[in-house]
């Protein structure tokens, strides 16, 4: 599928979808930010992201699709950093970016 066929408004593409992916791991691990905040894969561009790290997103997929969610899988993925909501994160905010400490 072509990931410019996924998105809201001008929000388009593989980083909306990625922004997604790690968003609902952090909320099926009982973490819940909000949608413009980012961390880890969802604040990289896509130039860098590695094979590793869209082999990582094929693996969130599928978890985040059901509704009998995989608790065992959803928290061994959500311990690679790469997914992990860490202590500071950005968030996106119409006045600009801003740094918080959580």
């Amino acid at each position: 599928a072509d990931p410019n066929d996924f998105g809201i408004f001008d929000m388009r593409g593989l980083g909306f979808i990625r922004g997604d992916f790690v968003r609902d791991i952090a909320a099926l691990n009982k973490v819940e930010l909000l949608p413009w905040d980012c961390w880890g894969l969802a604040d990289c561009p896509d130039s860098e992201l590695t094979e590793a790290d869209l082999e990582l997103l094929d693996r969130c997929a599928p978890l985040t699709m059901k509704a009998d969610v995989d608790e065992t899988r959803v928290g061994e993925l959500y311990l690679d950093p790469r997914l992990k909501v860490p202590a500071k994160i950005k968030s996106y905010i119409q006045a600009g970016i801003q740094e918080i400490e959580l």
